[in-house]
């Protein structure tokens, strides 16, 4: 590596650098206290760095929003121009001649509602990282005089002019880069980019061709949702959808590179290639996009993100997505992130725009068991995530989803389940931990009743990796049960924090009571 430097560097903090050993769940320790795990555990056992060439700090693999942006500069730059740097070792490749360092940020101030509930009024591992990161880039950036931007789903948390100071940042892009890129990069070159500036891109054509492996296997295969969700910074972007031809190409990437299946990035997959105003499933297009995938060779296809009501209204679809991957044979499972976020109707019928169809809003709580029970049937692991504290949210309505929670718990659902905070992005209205009333706390405790005993049902499935020795899967199951033992404790002290000293069962065994809820899904519209 020459002194001098590479003229544009691209890195992401530490938590995002990390193939989280194959488990997207490890991911979510990021989001955890830092004070609760020593940071050489996080490093070494639950995520470590991505494989880096020690002598350049050049990383194999990146996000597939740096692939993006690394492909969008190639148009123009030369290949010995553009770096995708380990952020740990940015002395390596950042010198004289560097001209601008660009940041991929997913949560990087940890006010995210993830983060916010994993980690209320703690330091959290990704915000740590981050800042870890930055405080890195200002030292060298004193030295060298380059500028830096930041783009990535959690930009917003630094569009204000107080963090980017603090950071060391010269602009911050929310939203789309993709277009802008080239014409961003030669203009922060110039010192003529603005501070703040918010794009989408227009045209699908106008978007890059990953040119490199990925995280974990992961590729965009769409962008957008449409369900219209009034909490979403999703519905900001047009709905898009990545060719067959243009997925397999990006895939071949990263089964070259070694990984052995293909993740789906999508907002909602269930919508690829949809063409309706209805919202119900194009099956063909996504079985040929599933099909045409596991055509190169991968072991399975798996996807980030589906939607209950398109589960519910196609169960057939499901079933057959996981006869492709081969999961009624070898007994695989795959987890997928779904957003269930309320089920009282008034609630649903406020806040999440079209989320429900085909079906209507005051169907969602029965959408949403037959979704799950669709889904464990066919060997899929459902990873909800619910809201609680919305601002117009009254313990009545937070009742339906308490009753949600427990047909789960009589049905044993096999998924996990997150309850968030509800997060405003313009950081008004948002929830905290103190403000719960007795029935959100109450949500809260029985959500994390279902998921102990479903985490202790999957353990061997958590800790199964081919690089842990027997002793090494016996401390990580330890370390899983005393996390969850943690968790269950703080609520605990939660409890008798906020209503004068009584326990959790004290408080939830008031709202134990039944509705008559419809257990089976209604007909499609």
């Amino acid at each position: 590596m020459a002194a001098a430097g590479k003229r544009i560097v691209l890195t992401a903090d530490r938590s995002l650098m990390t193939n989280y050993r194959g488990n997207f769940l490890y991911g979510f320790i990021a989001c955890g206290p830092y004070e609760l795990i020593p940071e050489i555990v996080f490093d070494k056992l639950f995520c470590p760095s991505v494989e880096t060439d020690k002598s350049t700090g050049e990383v194999k693999v990146a996000q597939c929003g740096l692939r993006r942006i690394e492909s969008a500069l190639l148009r123009e730059y030369d290949r010995s121009d553009v770096f995708l740097a380990n952020p740990e070792m940015l002395d390596k490749c950042i010198g004289p001649e560097t001209r601008v360092v660009g940041l991929n940020v997913m949560d990087p101030l940890g006010m995210a509602p993830v983060t916010t509930t994993m980690s209320p009024e703690k330091l959290s591992y990704i915000a740590m990282k981050f800042k870890k990161m930055c405080a890195s880039i200002i030292q060298l950036k004193k030295k060298y005089n380059f500028k830096v931007v930041v783009g990535g789903n959690g930009a917003w948390e630094l569009a204000k002019t107080d963090r980017m100071e603090i950071h060391g940042i010269d602009t911050v892009v929310v939203g789309e880069a993709d277009e802008l890129a080239l014409d961003l990069f030669h203009d922060l070159e110039n010192g003529e980019a603005p501070e703040l500036l918010h794009t989408f891109v227009r045209n699908i054509e106008n978007i890059p061709m990953i040119q490199g492996p990925t995280i974990n296997s992961l590729i965009e295969a769409m962008r957008g949702c449409g369900r219209g969700c009034d909490f979403c910074d999703v519905n900001k972007r047009s709905k898009k959808d990545m060719p067959l031809e243009r997925l397999q190409a990006e895939a071949s990437f990263n089964l070259r590179y070694g990984f052995d299946s293909i993740w789906l990035q999508s907002d909602e997959m269930l919508l690829y290639g949809c063409d309706n105003k209805e919202f119900v499933p194009n099956s063909d297009a996504i079985l040929d996009l599933w099909k045409g995938l596991k055509s190169l060779g991968a072991n399975f296809v798996g996807t980030t993100h589906m939607t209950l009501s398109a589960v519910a209204s196609s169960p057939d679809l499901i079933r057959k997505i996981s006869e492709v991957n081969g999961m009624d044979k070898n007994g695989r499972w795959l987890a997928t992130n779904l957003g269930v976020e309320t089920v009282a109707p008034s609630l649903v019928k406020k806040h999440l725009g079209v989320k429900t169809k085909p079906f209507q809003t005051d169907e969602w709580g029965a959408v949403v068991r037959e979704g799950c029970k669709i889904m464990n049937q066919n060997h899929w692991f459902p990873a909800l995530t619910l809201i609680i504290g919305w601002p117009d949210e009254t313990p009545d309505e937070t009742q339906y989803t308490i009753d949600l929670i427990d047909d789960f718990k009589e049905t044993k659902m096999r998924g996990l389940i997150a309850p968030l905070l509800y997060q405003d992005f313009s950081e008004r209205n948002s929830m905290h931990f103190g403000n719960l009333n007795e029935a959100q706390f109450t949500l809260f405790w029985r959500c994390w009743e279902h998921n102990i005993w479903v985490i202790n049902d999957i353990i061997p499935i958590i800790i199964r990796n081919k690089s842990y020795g027997p002793v090494m899967k016996l401390f990580m199951a330890g370390l899983i049960r005393a996390g969850t033992w943690a968790i269950m404790r703080y609520f605990r002290g939660l409890s008798k924090e906020l209503f004068n000293g009584r326990l959790p069962e004290d408080i939830v065994d008031h709202y134990s009571r039944r509705r008559s809820v419809t257990a089976s899904v209604p007909a499609k519209l």
